[in-house]
């Protein structure tokens, strides 16, 4: 897990002696258990927000309304040194099929597994601690990462927003084998879980069967179909962001530095194949030689630290969301990424502007660099659904503790109209609803709630919005600028707000010499982003033309209107550009115009297409003078 089974006895030993934890002014750290666990090393949040620890030796124990229970102990686990149950996480789904997946050290052969088990009992019940499951539950996932050395085994076992299984996967203290996809060491994986079969199984799928088939090496047909990034050295603690799915990795290093990296993953396109480095870098250093030549574009880390500073082993944290939860953090928070030192106990804060650099310091931090100081043998620093960054330590006893807002205190959660898509210059339809909770969590009657967005948005009313005897509060969007914008909800008393994230659509012409350029920008939220649009252009004097998906400025019937561009076939798949216009889902098209085929006309476009979620739309009108 870390460096070697002589650091870490020495630091269980150091642990036995009490260090003050320091977190801001305002915050407090709380250990929710402090019994029943021994070297815990994971947690993961099952979807009604009950917690379940992994211990070294291969105890998984559910928290749940304030107490601790076994659930069941994963057979096989070899622990010791650096060995052992390193990770779990429950499936999205673990309310209808009691799936979670752990990552671990075997006693039958010299490979780190993946496996599911199968939870039975209250699966959806926030307070029953009535769960189990076991070992002949067990289905295989994974079985062929090498484990020879016993150290630089990685790993986290995550779930993204994208409902797919990720893992970290060390170099098996085999450095160069992180530059070969094929090695099955020194990597970042991503996998589709869902064809695995119901109930236990001791048969390893195919890699085929676990390609998601949207992963950068999908077309090949071994192991390295599967591989996100490669150029990990020991990748022990990662988390996934839930809004973008981007991935934050702490990297142990060797003898110079620690590694805090980002996998940036696009909003659009093609998942790409990243190269953290390793073994050619070391954080911000050169590295050791491999065969051949040092690979182009490395990608550095966001944080190095090196190791004068007392950091040996980084643990890669969460990048902190405001989930609507009562110890949500506020808006100075959003975006910021955590990391620390499992044997230096500093945690640490990123924020991002347009780069990543080190977050401005807070009353009452510890020190100008550290968020927090004095903690002991931290193995996990998660995101918790109620907005607290939960962690387990191994402080002469492992616990399970959370960091969080002094409290109680007031807060405000999305109810609905978050993530609506709208043609720019229209209301949007739906109203943002949100309702105001006081300290108890419960509904805020007459709460005066705020609604604040940039400029250009247009809203119903002015706030603050009185909730009624409910709590709830809710306002329209009337217009916006076109792109992705975002409504913010707060109330008095709050750490933060929410905030509803939307999009206005556009379509925009320009001509330059004989060149017609237009662009549609959009988004969707449906799974594929391919969009078919028929684009329309009509002479000055076209009739408005009325559907019900809204008015037309280019009135098909109309004899001086034409089809640019037909993907829909409405005009016989007719095309300008001779390639048609598929949008993924934006748009751009340029074309070569004879020169006064417009004599001073203002022409008129527009464009239709269907999106699978929202259904029919239409863009704004568009004019251009030529």
């Amino acid at each position: 897990m870390l460096r070697t089974s002589m650091l870490a006895a020495a630091a269980t030993t150091l642990a036995s002696f009490a260090i003050a934890q320091t977190v801001p002014t305002g915050f407090v750290i709380d250990t929710l258990l402090a019994s029943g666990l021994n070297a815990s090393n994971d947690l993961c949040f099952l979807p009604d927000g009950r917690v379940l620890i992994a211990d070294s030796a291969g105890a998984v124990t559910l928290f749940a309304n304030g107490s601790g229970v076994l659930v069941g102990t994963v057979p096989n686990v070899e622990s010791g040194g650096e060995r052992g149950l390193l990770s779990i996480a429950a499936d999205p789904g673990f309310a209808t099929n009691g799936y979670f997946y752990v990552y671990y050290s075997s006693t039958l052969d010299n490979f780190m597994h993946v496996d599911r088990f199968t939870c039975t009992g209250d699966l959806a019940i926030p307070t029953s601690t009535n769960l189990a499951f076991v070992g002949s539950s067990r289905c295989v996932v994974i079985a062929t990462l090498p484990d020879n050395a016993g150290n630089h085994n990685g790993g986290s076992v995550r779930f993204g927003p994208d409902g797919k299984l990720y893992l970290t996967v060390g170099d098996d203290a085999t450095m160069c084998n992180a530059q070969i996809l094929t090695s099955q060491a020194g990597c970042l994986l991503r996998m589709d879980t869902s064809g695995l079969p119901a109930g236990g199984s001791t048969v390893t799928p195919t890699f085929s069967s676990l390609d998601p088939g949207d992963n950068p090496n999908s077309a090949a047909t071994d192991f390295s179909q599967l591989v996100l990034a490669h150029g990990l050295r020991n990748p022990f603690r990662m988390e996934i962001d839930p809004v973008t799915g981007s991935l934050y990795i702490g990297d142990v290093g060797a003898g110079a530095e620690e590694e805090y990296s980002e996998y940036d993953r696009p909003s659009v396109g093609p998942l790409p194949l990243v190269n953290f480095g390793w073994p050619w870098r070391e954080g911000a250093n050169a590295g050791f030689s491999c065969t051949g030549t040092q690979p182009p574009g490395l990608v550095p880390p966001l944080a190095s630290v090196t190791h004068g500073g007392g950091w040996a082993a980084v643990m890669g944290g969460a990048r902190y969301r405001n989930l609507g939860g009562s110890f949500d953090f506020g808006p100075a928070y959003e975006g910021n990424a955590f990391y620390l030192d499992y044997f230096a106990g500093e945690l640490r804060r990123l924020e991002k502007t347009t780069t990543w650099a080190p977050a401005a310091p807070v009353a009452g931090q510890p020190s100008a660099t550290n968020w927090g100081s004095g903690f002991v043998n931290v193995t996990s620093l998660r995101l918790g659904p109620d907005g607290a960054l939960w962690f387990t330590e191994r402080n002469g006893t492992a616990t399970l503790n959370r960091i969080r807002p002094v409290g109680p205190v007031n807060s405000v959660a999305a109810i609905s109209g978050g993530g609506q898509i709208a043609t720019f210059g229209d209301a949007f339809v739906q109203p943002l609803v949100v309702e105001a909770r006081d300290t108890s969590g419960n509904p805020w009657p007459n709460a005066p709630v705020t609604f604040t967005a940039g400029a250009g948005v247009v809203l119903s009313a002015t706030s603050p919005v009185s909730a009624d005897a409910n709590g709830r509060a809710q306002i329209f969007v009337l217009g916006s600028p076109s792109g992705a914008f975002t409504v913010t909800a707060n109330a008095p008393g709050t750490l933060g707000g929410v905030s509803f994230s939307l999009y206005a659509r556009r379509f925009q012409v320009i001509s330059a010499s004989n060149l017609l350029i237009f662009s549609i920008s959009n988004k969707t939220n449906a799974a594929s982003q391919q969009m078919p649009y028929l684009v329309l252009m009509s002479y000055p004097g076209s009739p408005t033309f009325q559907t019900w998906f809204g008015p037309l400025c280019t009135d098909p019937t109309w004899p001086g209107t034409f089809a640019i561009e037909d993907s829909l076939g409405l005009y016989g798949f007719a095309s300008l550009s001779g390639s048609f216009a598929i949008g993924s889902p934006s748009l751009t098209k340029i074309y070569t115009l004879p020169p006064g085929l417009f004599p001073g006309l203002l022409m008129s476009f527009q464009a239709i297409a269907f999106d699978q979620t929202d259904g029919w739309f239409r863009t704004n009108c568009a004019t251009k003078q030529f």
